[in-house]
């Protein structure tokens, strides 16, 4: 049995083949592939057939990942070109640890058939599990597959990642309520990219919010369009710049729709898409407040950044943002509009919770992958020995982490 990881990339692959904009899921992705590198067989799913590449090719695909779109572009074309050349053996791989981490087809009867062919041992990443309990903001066929992801990855994965306290408890009662059992559940929160950036007061152009995440229903910025038609009326021509960064995903159309037809919100938010971290990182840190209204989150890296480059954020009171936020953040319900209104009135000016943010903000502990990658390594290595039901939680957002406890285990 080869003491390597078996790293799904598919998702990695793919995205950097299209040359589509990361989400907060592929950061995560990109993360994983990035520690694992040297420790890991890449594996790509082609049409719902798993390939495990051998150990020089997995080297050479898992450093293309940081090459240009075209350079990376040939390396995957030469590997596809000779597959199932320099594919391992399966002698190399049987009964090794299998980790995806980005929500790749395990949902498919193909890829346990291909598990339990190889006697490997599943451990799967759930983000969340909003489809299953907000599918209103999705589709039926989203509800539908990620329902089966889930299903299946308590059926059958020896363990589960998951970002945070929010999603472990999402994950239990959905378990509960399916009569599913209680797989051994990791909580590792995300870290956020890059070094924080010096916060830089308001440009004399007037303020700018900015707003990040995927341009979709459940990222609410109808919520937002709304306001900012309310602070038009109010403010006139001082209505402060609304920056939206983000790709155009599902329910996308309605937030064109309104600006297209809108000329007077249209003079004063914008919409960004394809935006460098560098780029995003100078939006925020020069903007008087990052918001982020959304409907549903299993954790939230748009508000860790922010609070780590000192930036004040004002975002729904949903469990997942009270969880990370350590309670620096402003939060609100995200169906009342004349409270965002009034909350980003205040912040234009050197508003009474806006003073409150920037006073605290520097106490904001933010997670990172070190941190991560070895709660997640350590966990791995004792996952053989760990009860069925067994739970490590790791909690970095709580006194444990600074006694130096890792974790503990709670029963299920």
């Amino acid at each position: 049995m080869s003491d390597r990881i078996l790293l799904d990339v598919t998702r990695a692959v793919s995205r950097r083949w299209r040359g589509k904009t990361p989400s907060g899921l592929d950061r995560v992705a990109d993360a994983y592939a990035k520690h694992f590198a040297a420790k890991s067989l890449a594996v790509l799913q082609v049409r719902g057939r798993p390939f495990v590449l051998d150990a020089g090719n997995s080297e050479r695909l898992l450093g293309a990942l940081d090459q240009s779109r075209p350079e990376f572009r040939k390396v995957v074309m030469r590997l596809m070109g000779r597959l199932p050349i320099g594919t391992a053996p399966a002698a190399d791989f049987a009964g090794a640890r299998y980790l995806n981490v980005s929500h790749t087809d395990f949902d498919l009867a193909a890829h346990w058939r291909w598990v339990r062919r190889h006697r490997l041992r599943p451990t799967y990443f759930l983000h969340d599990l909003i489809p299953i309990s907000s599918p209103e903001v999705t589709t039926p066929h989203k509800t539908a597959r990620h329902r089966g992801r889930v299903m299946r990855a308590l059926s059958g994965a020896e363990g589960i990642v998951v970002n945070s306290h929010t999603t472990a408890q999402e994950l239990t009662l959905f378990a509960r309520k399916t009569g599913s059992r209680l797989v051994a559940t990791l909580v590792a929160p995300l870290a956020a990219e890059g070094k924080p950036v010096t916060f830089r007061q308001t440009q004399a152009t007037g303020p700018v919010f900015v707003s990040i995440g995927t341009v979709e229903k459940r990222k609410n910025y109808m919520l937002l369009l709304d306001v900012w038609s309310r602070l038009v009326r109010r403010l006139g021509d001082g209505t402060p710049k609304l920056v939206i960064v983000g790709s155009w995903g599902l329910g996308g159309h309605a937030v064109r729709n309104r600006l297209m037809r809108d000329a007077d919100i249209a003079r004063f938010v914008e919409v960004r898409s394809g935006l460098g971290d560098a780029e995003v990182a100078h939006l925020v840190s020069s903007s008087r407040a990052v918001l982020l209204p959304s409907l549903a989150e299993g954790f939230g890296l748009p508000l860790v950044e922010a609070l780590q480059q000192g930036v004040p954020v004002i975002a729904s009171d949903l469990p997942s943002f009270i969880e990370i936020g350590q309670g620096i953040p402003t939060l609100i319900d995200p169906a009342n509009a004349i409270a965002w209104e009034q909350a980003i009135v205040d912040f234009c000016g050197e508003g009474i919770e806006r003073e409150r943010q920037l006073a605290c903000v520097g106490n904001f502990t933010s997670p990172t992958w070190a941190d991560h990658f070895a709660s997640v390594e350590g966990w791995l290595a004792s996952a053989a020995r760990a009860e069925p039901c067994a739970r490590r939680e790791y909690g970095i957002y709580t006194s444990d982490r600074r006694s130096g406890e890792q974790g503990r285990e709670v029963q299920c």
